[in-house]
């Protein structure tokens, strides 16, 4: 059975691999938001993004399950929405460059706005996305934990570190973190999905299916609490909820996880859905 890939999304990483069964359903992956733009400020301040919400594998009966996936890995920042050349000022570079995957120019720049502004949480966020997406889940840790000294109630780090938690299997650590960011915003269906993915993995599935289906209701386009939530439903047996919730993901999700299409139509057709 695949293994589920955890958060971002988010980006994306060590796997929680359940107990196997005859017939797998596909593999998860957390999500994130992407660094943005930020306003007009007298000196450069960055939005990161946030890790967002992971998919969860599959069920017993049916004969023939799809094939094993490696772990869905979160996608990589989006280009910016009209760019032909790059920006002039180091925040813009940064983005810029994060966004193309480009992490050594991306780097330079996200240091030299911390050379002019080293109490910038928000420049912390976005280097511990860069390393996050490098796997230097280290370093990200310690600019996350940077940036929620800079600033204790900012959501999108605490969210952050909480994926990067998750994903070094640090599971009371991870779900401390979250709980610190549905504290500030308790429709914040990123958290919900990864509390989701850290109660998933420590053995609660009742409770990763609470939150899945409260993210559900938050957000009814969002293809991480789908698919997760489907995943959960076929592990637990109840066919009627996955399929439901597998074509959900293929609504709102086909585009953003194209590489699991294949997989969750197999595992469909697998459910008689």
């Amino acid at each position: 059975r695949p293994t589920p890939a955890p958060a971002a999304t988010a980006s994306r990483v060590a796997t929680i691999e359940p107990a196997a069964r005859p017939a797998p359903s596909p593999a998860a992956a957390p999500t994130r938001t992407e660094p943005t733009t930020p306003p007009v400020r007298p000196a450069p301040a960055v939005t990161g993004p946030v890790r967002r919400a992971t998919l969860s594998p599959g069920s017993p009966g049916s004969p023939a399950p799809p094939a094993r996936p490696l772990p869905l890995a979160p996608p990589p920042p989006a280009p910016a929405a009209v760019s032909t050349s790059p920006p002039a000022d180091h925040f813009g570079l940064a983005l810029y460059y994060q966004r193309v995957g480009d992490f050594d120019n991306a780097l330079t720049q996200y240091r030299a706005l911390l050379d002019g502004n080293a109490s910038s949480a928000e420049v912390h966020n976005n280097l511990g996305l860069l390393y996050q997406d490098r796997g230097q889940l280290d370093e990200a840790v310690k600019e996350f934990q940077k940036a929620i000294e800079l600033d204790p109630k900012y959501v999108r780090a605490h969210n952050n570190l909480g994926v990067a938690l998750l994903r070094g299997n640090q599971l009371d650590g991870a779900a401390a973190e979250l709980r610190v960011a549905l504290a500030a915003d308790p429709r914040n269906v990123d958290a919900l999905v990864n509390l989701a993915l850290v109660q998933k993995a420590a053995g609660r599935p009742a409770d990763a299916r609470d939150l899945l289906r409260r993210a559900v209701s938050l957000d009814s386009h969002s293809s991480g609490a789908h698919y997760n939530l489907a995943v959960v439903a076929d592990e637990a047996g109840d066919a009627t909820l996955a399929i439901e919730h597998y074509r959900a993901f293929l609504k709102f999700g086909a585009v953003t996880h194209a590489e699991l299409v294949a997989q969750v139509r197999a595992r469909l057709a697998s459910l008689g859905g």
